[in-house]
């Protein structure tokens, strides 16, 4: 009885991880470690930079059409 309910539990848990993953959108997600990032005090004239790491989480191709910085 107790191998039934145990079988009973796995498949159930089976079944809905699968529903669950049914559920995700599709299309390409944008996932950034940050979104933004402050220099600080830049004296005028110095040249400043810095990395922004971005992936695509989704399952189609991402376009990154335009950046703007503020």
């Amino acid at each position: 009885m107790k191998r039934i309910a145990w079988t009973s539990i796995v498949l159930a848990a089976l079944l809905a991880t699968g529903s669950l993953m049914a559920l995700e959108s599709k299309g390409p997600k944008i996932i950034a470690k940050e979104v933004q990032y402050d220099f600080g005090k830049v004296v005028e004239g110095t040249q400043v930079s810095h990395v922004f790491e971005i992936r695509n989480g989704g399952n189609e191709p991402l376009d990154i059409e335009r950046i703007m910085p503020s």
